[in-house]
């Protein structure tokens, strides 16, 4: 089974890389595909363009052969919508589309587009952030769309929602950027190579 991990990674940080490589680890995932958006519909924008998140990622990925990037949101520019990635996956995957978010994302869930019709055409397997819990993520499923498949470190992904309570990894990309802004250092919060591009091209210095 293949997984799609979607966001703007702007930037990408080792926090997505190893919750990726923990949760193809766990589900004996044959691959976890990157798909950064063009643009989020809860975002106004981005701090870096399209083209350096994109890059940023196919460099912090590069070197695990389990790890691949797609660059189908950003070609089909505009907002990224979820359901209509469920779609064009749902015509060249041989499985339902999986998804990988955190708990952050499933807990808004009512604000995204179709997500009666995303419940139904794809599975999720949701990481726990911070203090969230199983508990929460399957009380706001029941209460707001009614939807009980949730299931609690199932290793075998059938169809529904799989909480994954991995390790909680307390890196983002808003911490990088504000270092950045301030002239600090972001080793280790990053891959090197992610690192040593933004230094390069002088990204998020005059970050809002």
């Amino acid at each position: 089974m293949i997984a799609l991990f979607g966001g703007s990674f702007d930037p990408v940080h080792l926090g997505h890389l190893r919750i990726a490589e923990d949760v193809r680890e766990f589900f004996g995932l044959e691959k976890v595909i990157f798909v950064p958006a063009y643009l989020s519909p809860l975002k106004d924008s981005t701090n870096a363009s399209a083209e350096d998140r994109l890059n940023m990622l196919n460099i912090a990925t590069k070197d695990n052969p389990y790890f691949e990037v797609s660059d189908y949101e950003i070609k089909k520019g505009g907002k990224s919508y979820t359901v209509e990635t469920a779609e064009y996956y749902r015509k060249i995957l041989p499985h339902k589309p999986t998804f990988i978010l955190g708990t952050d994302s499933i807990l808004t869930f009512h604000k995204w587009k179709s997500p009666e019709k995303l419940l139904e055409i794809a599975n999720f397997i949701v990481v726990g952030r911070g203090k969230d819990s199983f508990k929460m993520v399957s009380h706001y499923l029941k209460k707001m769309f009614n939807y009980d498949s949730i299931y609690y470190n199932e290793k075998s992904i059938g169809n529904g929602v799989y909480f994954f309570d991995s390790r909680r990894v307390d890196i983002s990309s808003t911490e990088i950027r504000e270092r950045v802004k301030l002239g600090k250092s972001i080793k280790y919060l990053t891959h090197h190579g992610v690192e040593d591009y933004i230094l390069k091209n002088n990204l998020y210095k005059n970050s809002p």
